[in-house]
């Protein structure tokens, strides 16, 4: 089983948002996608040379020893899990 749970993951959301609770799966799901290729593109940028930020350097190298035992997508689970990305609701009209 993979943890956290869809559930777990989903209280540990809606903990501190207040008003604006996520209810919907598909949310999580393009969160999650969304972060992955982030830190993927993040490791290739770095990998071509193209990062002149030495915080983003040092963060491309910190997700590629990462990556040798986890996968983006699990990276990125894990980061909302612990708070440290949020997702943003965009409003539809």
């Amino acid at each position: 089983m993979l943890e956290p749970s869809y559930s777990q993951l989903m209280e540990r959301i809606n903990e501190d948002a207040g008003n604006h609770k996520i209810t919907s799966r598909y949310s999580i799901i393009i969160a999650t996608a969304k972060r992955a290729r982030q830190i993927i593109e993040l490791i290739n940028q770095e990998a071509a040379g193209e990062l002149r930020d030495k915080r983003k350097i040092e963060e491309a190298i910190d997700f590629r020893e990462r990556l040798r035992t986890t996968k983006p997508t699990s990276i990125a689970v894990n980061e909302l899990y612990r708070g440290e990305i949020k997702i943003k609701e965009r409003d539809v009209m």
